[in-house]
């Protein structure tokens, strides 16, 4: 069941609770593979994590070529290893994609009363490797966010999320 939120005007505490909501998804991210893949129970996971049995430069070609086969684009790849070594820190490789269709972040975007929403655009995957060697791709668990949403917003986050989720499935391949 889809419980409708309205969003006439971003108010004080729709923005506080959106930036504890992404403070809280790039938490869990960070957290341990064993946090994202935990007990189900009631509550659904907050991120998706799958193996891949390729190697970390091939799973990023792979997932990059599916995106672009499915009409998705990637719009960024920040390579936080890289980065964070710059700063002095040692760490095996993360690399964050922000991936967009069009047909969906337009369908959010042209309407000003879903435009916080922008909050959670555009799709973001995690490709990263493990200190004992294994590769795995995450991303956040859009469907869970869903129902928090309006009905028309609900929808474009799944299918978004069921696309992603088959670009991942293709790359691993």
């Amino acid at each position: 069941m889809i419980r409708e939120i309205v969003f006439l005007k971003p108010s004080r505490t729709f923005n506080k609770f959106l930036v504890i909501l992404m403070l809280f998804t790039v938490s869990s991210v960070l957290l341990s593979h064993t946090f994202a893949q935990g007990a189900q129970g009631d509550q659904p996971r907050l991120v998706v994590v799958v193996e891949s049995t390729k190697s970390f430069p091939e799973t990023l070609k792979s997932f990059k070529e599916e995106v672009s086969k499915g009409g998705w684009s990637v719009l960024n790849a920040h390579n936080m290893a890289g980065v964070l070594s710059e700063r002095g820190f040692t760490l095996h490789p993360v690399v964050i994609l922000d991936v967009c269709s069009g047909k969906y972040s337009a369908r959010i975007l042209s309407k000003d009363e879903y435009r916080p929403v922008s909050a959670f655009m555009p799709c973001r995957v995690g490709i990263y490797k493990t200190s004992d060697g294994k590769v795995f791709i995450t991303r956040m668990n859009t469907a869970a966010f869903a129902k928090m949403m309006p009905p028309e917003v609900a929808e474009v986050m799944v299918m978004s999320d069921e696309e992603v989720a088959k670009i991942i499935a293709k790359s691993l391949l």
